[in-house]
């Protein structure tokens, strides 16, 4: 029963491994909703969006319905009159991009006149490759021009492809797909990982983030020195709520030691967590040894291996991902004690006050990691071989593990993975009335 309860954690990591080969994916089955409802009057601006076939559907229409909704003017300039995008859907089998739409463009990229417009936007898809292969010498002249203009040069996803072509990019920060990494550092770009990145006139961003790229790209029209209304939120002013929005799950770190007195820390704030009675359930066992690491994963491939065969998952890239989340410089083992349970009426709803306090504390170390530089890793999956780990740790039968958190310096920082909006979890004083 309990492999099974996994079924849909690991058949997340095969697609993991399928996507990324190792590194955590981008992609999300949401689009983006920060919950923030921004609102910009940029009645007057004009944007111009430079089109090749096999554009990123959502990338480009969803992003320009923003912009119109605010009041600007955007228009499509394309190789030709009539372009064929790609519309991405989550399906059973993963993610599909069979259905396109076709567009009608404004003009062709021949046509297209500079001094109209504020800024120029480049979507991604395969619209970027198409764009070069159709005229590049003439998209890279479009370019060049527009940034001696001063012109907003802004991109998403596969979309910095273009700007790089062109030249444009040296000394800037740059983000986009990991699959056009090198062509940004090829351009003089500094390629970094984020959702949206604003340097001097250059904006870039990645799918699915299309209201932060619609956001960033107006507010640096509108705000030019900074300090748009995305800049004044509370996720972004209080302390605490921003490291509640940064903290992210880090699979890769550096092989950088931590100190003992930054754990002690780490520690220190879970003890900080509420727990029923003050009762304090909470105990922790703090390993470093690689050899014992390298016996919990063994033990974790054991308990899974005959499940992963079943699925006709490949086992050593399933052992290489669980080896590279146990290869953090430090494991936390959260462990709860229920010694304080004296009520054999009460003993059910008392474990799981508990649980519910180390749980509590669990969540308090990985924002004190965040908040210290540090990054983290909740790893649910030790639970499925808990009674080997205790045996390897020599934690008493009677304590339970609760959970395992890799700690260290990231060696990446994934994008952060899309939130549900409130509309979609919360009710109003009855279940279901909004």
């Amino acid at each position: 029963m309990l492999i099974n309860g996994f079924g849909m954690f690991i058949l997340a990591f095969v697609l993991l491994l399928q996507i990324t080969g190792i590194n955590i994916s981008t992609a999300q089955v949401f689009r983006e909703n920060t919950d923030e409802k921004y609102s910009y009057n940029l009645r007057g601006y004009r944007f111009l969006i430079l089109l090749g076939e096999d554009f990123d559907y959502h990338e480009s229409m969803v992003i320009k319905k923003y912009w119109e909704d605010w009041g600007a003017k955007v228009d499509i300039a394309g190789t030709g009159k009539e372009l064929k995008g790609h519309l991405w859907k989550k399906t059973d089998k993963g993610w599909d991009k069979s259905e396109e739409k076709t567009i009608k463009t404004d003009l062709l990229t021949s046509q297209v006149d500079l001094s109209k417009y504020n800024l120029i936007f480049f979507p991604g898809g395969n619209s970027p490759k198409n764009l070069l292969e159709k005229d590049s010498s003439l998209l890279m002249r479009l370019i060049q021009e527009a940034e001696k203009k001063g012109l907003i040069l802004s991109a998403i996803c596969h979309g910095p492809l273009a700007l790089a072509s062109a030249g444009v990019l040296k000394g800037h920060r740059v983000t986009g797909h990991y699959e056009i990494m090198k062509n940004i550092q090829e351009g003089g770009g500094e390629y970094v990982t984020g959702v949206c990145v604003v340097d001097g006139n250059v904006i870039t961003g990645n799918w699915p983030y299309f209201e932060s790229m619609a956001v960033k790209t107006a507010e640096k029209l509108l705000y030019p020195q900074g300090g748009g209304p995305s800049e004044n939120s509370p996720f972004e002013q209080n302390p605490v709520l921003k490291v509640i929005k940064e903290r992210r799950s880090i699979r890769r770190f550096q092989d950088k030691e931590v100190s003992q007195d930054t754990i002690n820390i780490l520690l220190k704030s879970a003890t900080w967590a509420p727990s029923p009675n003050n009762d304090q359930p909470w105990r922790f066992v703090v390993l470093k040894d690689k050899k014992i690491k390298e016996m919990i994963v063994n033990a974790i491939m054991e308990k899974l291996s005959e499940y992963y065969k079943s699925e006709e998952m490949p086992l050593d890239r399933m052992k290489q991902y669980i080896s590279g989340i146990f290869s953090a410089p430090v494991h936390i083992f959260a462990l709860c004690d229920d010694s304080n349970i004296e009520e054999e009426e009460w003993k059910d709803i008392q474990m799981l006050w508990n649980m519910q306090a180390v749980s509590a504390g669990c969540q308090n170390i990985l924002l004190a990691a965040r908040g210290m530089g540090l990054g983290s890793l909740w790893i649910g999956l030790s639970l499925v071989a808990e009674d080997e780990i205790k045996s390897l740790l020599q934690i008493p039968a009677e304590i339970k593990l609760a959970s395992v958190i890799a700690i260290g310096y990231p060696a990446d920082v994934p994008l952060p993975p899309l939130r549900k909006p409130l509309s979609e979890v919360i009710s109003l004083e009855k279940w279901g009335k909004r």
